[in-house]
């Protein structure tokens, strides 16, 4: 076998296993921003809440020192419950404080094979499926090319269009990710 069959062989071998790593380490990402952002939603909201507080307590407080009749400080009594209550309101909309375990990569969420809520999501998925298939079978094909014939023209059409199914695979992967969250409330 010559240096470029082995090439070859190891090219085929390559694309694959890196389009699966890309794979894994795009859906640990895509769940340490998930994580990120839902805790820093919660974060923001507590940080205006007490924000709100500090104000109101120092505003009531100055309110209280101002001279004026009971009116008044009933009125502004109300004011400050009012912003208390927006504050309450905003820590009760971030959600419970509870921490989800951290997901696990495996190979049905690397594959999509858990169910899906929408059809164009499924739709999606059937072609990241189709085009896995596509690089399996061409890759299978560059392999036995490789090892029977050696290299040619025709080799180097096959390792383009193993990389181009790859980069389609791994596209169609995420914008089925994408569409099936897109609508989640």
């Amino acid at each position: 076998m010559r240096a470029e069959d082995v090439a070859a062989v190891v090219v085929a071998v390559v694309v694959p296993v890196l389009t699966a790593t890309v794979a894994v380490f795009a859906v640990a990402w895509q769940d340490r921003q998930a994580s990120r952002s839902q805790t820093g939603r919660r974060q923001r909201a507590f940080e205006d809440a007490t924000r709100q507080v500090d104000f109101a307590v120092l505003w009531w407080d100055a309110r209280q020192r101002l001279p004026g009749n009971q009116e008044e400080l009933a009125n502004a009594s109300r004011v400050a419950q009012r912003w208390l209550d927006q504050a309450g309101a905003l820590v009760v909309a971030a959600g419970p404080g509870t921490v989800d375990p951290p997901r696990r990569l495996s190979p049905t969420r690397l594959l999509l094979l858990y169910p899906f809520r929408y059809t164009a999501a499924k739709f999606i998925r059937a072609s990241f499926l189709a085009a896995l298939g596509v690089m399996a079978v061409t890759s299978v094909g560059v392999l036995s090319m490789a090892l029977s014939t050696g290299t040619g023209a025709d080799f180097g059409w096959s390792l383009t269009w193993l990389l181009l199914f790859a980069l389609i695979a791994l596209s169609l992967r995420f914008w089925a990710v994408s569409a099936d969250a897109v609508r989640q409330p």
